[in-house]
Parts: structure tokens; C-alpha cells; sequence
């Protein structure tokens, strides 16, 4: 991923309303301008996938040096294990925690990702699952106490992909993160009313998780193109 020159950032939002506000340009111009609680992102993969603007093919020092932009802040980053091992990690420095998240893949042999949390941890009691064995006598016994399940896994099955079928897909691009993953794990780990700041905005889908569970959102996006899909995403939301 090439960024451009940060001359075109300014500290003037492109977008924003009453939930949060994106800014256009490369994030490590206006990093130590914004305030904000959390960083949570789903980073490029540096592999090479055609996004408008720029190639995603940084050399690996280069990328490995955006991520220590985020050292010393509470970070929750999305990435494939082994890059947030090798690259990720090495960058921001000790992993607090990992939640991986599994998920149909009939396209290759990638069927998981990993969330990394950084100087924060996600509590599992803040989000409850459906008991698995529901006829158990001791579960039944905790449902008739009133009891709404059990707390949460450090991974997550039941959240799929967004499919090229589903009515959340936009029809720009094909790497798209379901916003119920990211307000489970918002939920998890943050509380309402804090700022969550997305380095790498993409269309939009942490601002529409934030929105939906009460939380401020910035997002900061170097393409154009991306911007204006969420634009489209947010006028098909709010209609």
C-alpha cells in the first residue's frame, strides 16, 4: 500500500454528524491531533490486492512501521495470525489478548483471522452466548434463574463473512468486515461513549458498529473512492 505525501490532510473532516466524523488522507499526518480511547482496525494485508489509489504491496519494513504508529495506545487490530505474530506484534509490542474469529471459506484455505488487542483486554462476561446444551439439567436450572446465557468464547463461529449475497455487501469491494464482528467485539471491550479511532476507515463499517452501540467514531481513509461508498452506505442506512 503506497500512502501519498500527507500535504493533502488537513484537520478538517470530510464527513461528520452527531456519531463521528472520517477525515481524508494518510493517518499519520493527523494521528496526534485526534483524541480518542481505542484504535480498532482491519489494516491492508500487504498482499497485493488492487485498492483504488494505491498498490498493496509495501515493502515489509514499511509496513511493519505503520502499526508502531499505535504503540502506546489501547489498539485492537484485525489481521491473519501469522502477520500479527511477524509484523503486527513486533511493531506495537506485547499482545494482551487474541480472539479469533471462523468463518465459512470456500475460496481458499484461509478460514480465520485473529483479533490482537494491545494495552486492553475484551471481557467475555460483557457479551453472552446461547448455552450450548440447553437441556442439560444445570443449564436448565441457571435459564429458570434467569440466566441469558454463558459468557462469550475467545472465538467466534457464528458470524460469517459478507457475502457477495448479502445485503450488507456494497458492490465496490470484495474485502468487507461484518459490522455485528465489530460490535461484538466493541461490546467486549470498550463502554459508550468512547471514541473509537479507525486508521484505516475503508467504507465505513466501524462507524455504522459504533453508531449501533453507542460509541463516538473517527476514521481516517487515504481513498477516495472508499469514502464515497460509505457516503452511498450511509444514505442507504439512514433511508
Amino acid at each position: 500500500m503506497k500512502f501519498s505525501q500527507h500535504s493533502h490532510m488537513t484537520t478538517t473532516p470530510v464527513f461528520e454528524d452527531l456519531h463521528g466524523k472520517v477525515y481524508h488522507g494518510d493517518f499519520r499526518a493527523i494521528l496526534p491531533h485526534l483524541k480518542f480511547d481505542y484504535i480498532f482496525t482491519d489494516p491492508p494485508y500487504n498482499v497485493r490486492y488492487k485498492y483504488p489509489n494505491y498498490p498493496d504491496n509495501l515493502p515489509q519494513e514499511e509496513y511493519q512501521s505503520l502499526f508502531s504508529h499505535f504503540k502506546g495506545h489501547k489498539a485492537m487490530i484485525l489481521h491473519y495470525p501469522e502477520d500479527i505474530c511477524n509484523v503486527v506484534a513486533p511493531a506495537i509490542g506485547k499482545v494482551e489478548k487474541m480472539v479469533e474469529w471462523c468463518y465459512n471459506n470456500h475460496l481458499s484455505s484461509k478460514a480465520h483471522r485473529s483479533i490482537a488487542f494491545f494495552g486492553c483486554k475484551p471481557d467475555f462476561n460483557k457479551v453472552k452466548q446461547p448455552y450450548k446444551n440447553p437441556k442439560d439439567k444445570r443449564i436448565q436450572s441457571l435459564i429458570a434463574n434467569g440466566s441469558t446465557g454463558t459468557r462469550s468464547y475467545d472465538w467466534i463461529g457464528d458470524i460469517q463473512q459478507v457475502k457477495n449475497v448479502s445485503k450488507e455487501k456494497n458492490a465496490h469491494f470484495t474485502n468487507q468486515i461484518p459490522v455485528e464482528l465489530l460490535k461484538r467485539i466493541l461490546l467486549m471491550t470498550t463502554e459508550e461513549g468512547q471514541t473509537i479511532l479507525d486508521p484505516f476507515a475503508g467504507s465505513g463499517s466501524l462507524y455504522f458498529a459504533c453508531r449501533e452501540t453507542n460509541r463516538r467514531y473517527i476514521g481516517v481513509e487515504q481513498s477516495e473512492e472508499h469514502i464515497q461508498v460509505f457516503r452511498e452506505r450511509l444514505e442507504a442506512y439512514s433511508s
